[in-house]
């Protein structure tokens, strides 16, 4: 019952809106019976597409439609929602909501499918109904179909219920962040006035950046809607001359009217580039916060162990060695305790370069916890990581922290190494144990020194 009457309602409002010996300038009740049926499957059976043809037949024969004509573009009507919901079976979830960028196209390719799909089936209507050939019949009900498809479907797939919506609906009134937020919908509605009152060949463009400002402002679903109702307002205030794009008599307007339309077109992309790169540095930041510790600049924790996970997973499959040192920074308790956490978080900045300096290219450098670092040695024996080891050790013990009382802070590390062949059961936790358990014999044994385990 749903879904015949909303079929009927959609159908007599696009023949009501048709001209006289063509098909309807919009046409919103395939889109609409394809977005329901996608948007609830529960409708998808026998019942609800029996209700959908009897919505069709309805709506055509009240308007004066004749049996034979009302079969055939009812039929057309059917096969191209049925062929968009056979293919949107097809595609996962998530595509179905729009919510990756492949669904957009995933989107366009299943509304070609059925805008060919009533083509072909409506295509010989137009010698009825207007005289014209099989071919222009098919070029016409194909770009028709094509465009109210796109223009309707978003806006159903993406709409989020009522209960959604009343959240997001402002409560704070007409305060000034309201109004910013009403910006992109103000500046599209001026487009939309001023491609009324310029007219010309560049009217089309004119809400172009209007539209891409909203797209970056609002939520999917409504970017989904505004763009239908700048749609169906061009759909349908074109053909009825409201939207004048023919060329001025007048050369200077015409011309007017084409550099301001291509001036906006060209704001379109720009604005787009602008967002973007100002995106890809604010992920660029973020990332760099998720994965490097802030007060050393070593990797946190997390990146550290996935990152050693891939090398660990190359050098495995070459048959590689790899090595791991266990660093931890001496008294570093009685360090805070005794000159307080600023001077324990210099100490700890201090010793980053020092040990850093004297890595190979590929090593990995991580932060664990606390003043507990760990290095990652791709393709090195136990040869190689104890002289780092030693290097580092030596380099630490050469610091000298100022302090604010004018004295110089020494401090030292003890480190612990381990060096394994690579294969498959190796693994990051068991090679940080083995170090770590040299490393408690380096503290065990004095501190500031290296000893190594195998």
């Amino acid at each position: 019952m749903i879904v015949g009457g909303v079929v009927f309602a959609a159908a007599l409002f696009g023949i009501l809106t048709r001209p006289v010996g063509f098909l309807a300038s919009f046409w919103p009740a395939n889109a609409i019976l394809l977005g329901l049926m996608v948007h609830n499957p529960r409708y998808a059976g026998p019942a609800g597409w029996a209700a959908a043809f009897v919505g069709y037949v309805m709506a055509d024969m009240l308007t004066g439609g004749g049996w034979y004509i009302t079969a055939w573009l009812t039929a057309a009507n059917m096969s191209s929602a049925i062929t968009g919901y056979l293919l949107f079976r097809l595609v996962s979830d998530d595509d179905r909501k729009l919510q990756r960028p492949v669904s957009v196209l995933y989107l366009f390719g299943i509304c070609c499918m059925a805008a060919v799909a009533a083509a072909f089936v409506g295509g010989g209507a137009a010698g009825l109904l207007f005289d014209r050939t099989f071919a222009v019949g098919f070029k016409l009900w194909f770009v028709t179909e094509l465009v109210n498809t796109l223009v309707i479907l978003p806006a159903i797939l993406t709409f989020p219920g009522i209960r959604a919506l009343s959240l997001r609906w402002p409560s704070d009134g007409l305060s000034l962040e309201t109004m910013l937020h009403c910006a992109p919908c103000l500046a599209l509605i001026l487009s939309v006035a001023a491609g009324v009152l310029i007219g010309g060949p560049g009217a089309l463009a004119f809400p172009i950046p209007a539209l891409l400002w909203c797209a970056l402002t609002y939520s999917l679903f409504t970017t989904s809607v505004m763009t239908l109702l700048l749609c169906i307002w061009l759909l349908i205030s074109i053909p009825a001359g409201l939207v004048d794009l023919a060329a001025p008599a007048d050369p200077i307007r015409s011309l007017d009217s084409i550099r301001l339309g291509i001036a906006l077109m060209a704001l379109g992309p720009l604005t787009v580039a602008s967002i973007n790169s100002g995106r890809r540095d604010l992920i660029a930041r973020l990332q760099h916060t998720a994965n490097y510790d802030a007060l050393t600049g070593a990797l946190a924790r997390g990146a550290f162990f996935e990152r050693g996970q891939t090398r660990l997973d190359e050098l495995i499959q070459g048959h590689g060695n790899i090595a791991v040192l266990m660093i931890d920074l001496d008294h570093f308790k009685r360090i805070n305790d005794e000159h307080g956490h600023g001077v324990g978080d210099a100490a700890l900045k201090a010793f980053f370069p020092q040990a850093a300096k004297n890595l190979r290219a590929g090593d990995l450098f991580g932060r664990l916890g606390g003043e507990e670092f760990a290095v990652l040695m791709p393709s090195a024996d136990m040869i190689e990581a104890a002289a780092l080891a030693e290097r580092i050790r030596l380099a630490v013990e050469a610091t000298k922290l100022s302090l604010p009382s004018g004295e110089a802070l020494e401090f030292t590390v003890s480190i612990g190494v381990s060096a394994h062949r690579a294969d498959f059961g190796t693994s990051i936790d068991a090679m940080l144990a083995a170090a770590d358990q040299a490393l408690y014999e380096a503290k065990a044994g004095g501190r500031n020194q290296v000893r190594i385990r195998n």
